[in-house]
């Protein structure tokens, strides 16, 4: 006769499924973030843009994701109201706005209006998520954070992977099944899961609390770390396969199907970044794990033009470990400030952190084609490790036992 099951071990348990649930969701609704960037090649030669013309095709997401986070922060939304279905609203409309991108563009202005659109809605899908997943756990959760941003960024990096397999089919087509997949995730959220057994009660509306969650300094210091982290994230997964366009031009890679899988590869290994990096932070802390990997992408940033003359093989080797780094310190930046912000507002904190976080990343993935133009792709993404050094420093000044 089997042993009578624990009340811990239930929850235990229904945690776990939480989590996988909770991930695949995100994985499934995350595939809208790069719909466009992964078109960017197709639409480079159909619409006659320039490199950094076809960047806004990224920064329109992270522009529309900005203004989400602040939308979703003043309100309080993931707190105020069930983040399951704040989840779900969200990935319904993410869906809509990437579809009408995928049916009606016919140009940049009306491109970038729908992918600002879908990044509007981004915003209650990957810190939501991360409210989520928070509600049903109370320790380890840079582990099970690494997991969720592992689906995360699996999922930015799979229409790279749907354009590789869907060679035949058009950048339309491969937009479509994005949002065919966000629409999946919403439901499963809304139909699947349950709320986590320490979702704290409905917060009152403060809108004061976007600036408030500031105050603490330990969460301050962790967010200005994550800033200097987001610096280089986005640039770099939006403008590989730029770098790489540039480095084999004329080799086998060359073709637009070699250099997809090599973008979907490179970006993909963060999922195991985040994954292995948030087993690692449940013997070390979130705190050593996030500074070793700031501490890898930043020497790749700053070796980035030296590493361009390297054999192929080389070459692809260093980038995997570059894509394997450059966010495996994220789900542990994200653990660190579930830690030292208000606990009732967690989802407006983590909310808030992410909109500034993207503001930033405006800025780099602009200047990254801009240095381009000027020095050329070898030496364009040397100036991101300015991001990891500042990250570095402010990391330096947290408490090394999360008092």
């Amino acid at each position: 006769m089997s042993e009578p099951t624990s009340a811990s071990e239930q929850v235990s348990r229904e945690g776990n499924r939480a989590l996988v649930l909770v991930s695949t969701a995100v994985f499934l609704t995350s595939s809208t973030w790069f719909s466009g960037t992964a078109a960017a090649p197709d639409l480079i030669h159909s619409w006659r843009l320039t490199s950094t013309e076809s960047a806004w095709l990224t920064i329109s997401v992270q522009l529309g994701f900005i203004a989400g986070t602040f939308l979703y922060a003043f309100f309080n939304l993931a707190d105020v109201f069930n983040p399951r279905r704040v989840f779900f609203v969200s990935a319904l409309l993410g869906a809509a706005f990437n579809a009408a991108f995928a049916l009606i563009a016919d140009g940049l202005p009306t491109a970038f209006a729908f992918r600002a659109l879908t990044g509007v809605t981004l915003a209650g899908i990957y810190p939501v998520g991360m409210k989520l997943v928070a509600s049903w756990f109370r320790s380890q959760l840079g582990w099970r954070l690494g997991i969720l941003v592992g689906a995360l960024t699996l999922g930015t990096a799979f229409p790279y992977l749907i354009q590789t397999l869907g060679s035949q089919f058009d950048w339309r087509t491969l937009a479509g099944t994005a949002s065919i997949l966000a629409l999946a995730g919403g439901c499963l959220v809304l139909l699947a899961l349950s709320d986590g057994p320490f979702l704290k009660a409905r917060a009152p509306f403060d809108a004061r609390m976007l600036w408030r969650v500031f105050a603490h300094l330990p969460f301050r210091r962790t967010a200005f770390g994550y800033f200097g982290h987001m610096w280089e994230l986005y640039a770099f997964w939006s403008m590989i396969i730029f770098y790489l366009g540039a480095r084999f031009q004329g080799d086998d890679l060359s073709t637009g199907t070699g250099l997809s899988l090599l973008a979907f590869l490179i970006i993909g290994t963060g999922s195991l970044g985040c994954i292995l990096g948030g087993w690692v932070s449940r013997r070390i802390g979130e705190k050593k794990v996030a500074k070793f990997s700031l501490m890898v992408s930043c020497i790749l940033c700053f070796t980035s033009g030296v590493l361009y003359e390297l054999n192929s093989g080389l070459l692809v080797a260093l980038l995997l470990i570059w894509g394997f780094f450059v966010v495996s310190d994220s789900p542990q930046f994200s653990a660190l400030a579930v830690r030292y912000c208000p606990p009732q507002y967690t989802g407006t904190a983590l909310t808030v952190q992410n909109g500034l976080g993207f503001a930033i990343t405006v800025i780099s993935i602009q200047l990254t084609p801009w240095m381009a133009e000027i020095l050329g792709w070898r030496w364009a993404l040397t100036f991101l490790g300015v991001g990891p050094l500042i990250g570095l420093y402010f990391l330096q000044q947290l408490p090394e036992n999360g008092e």
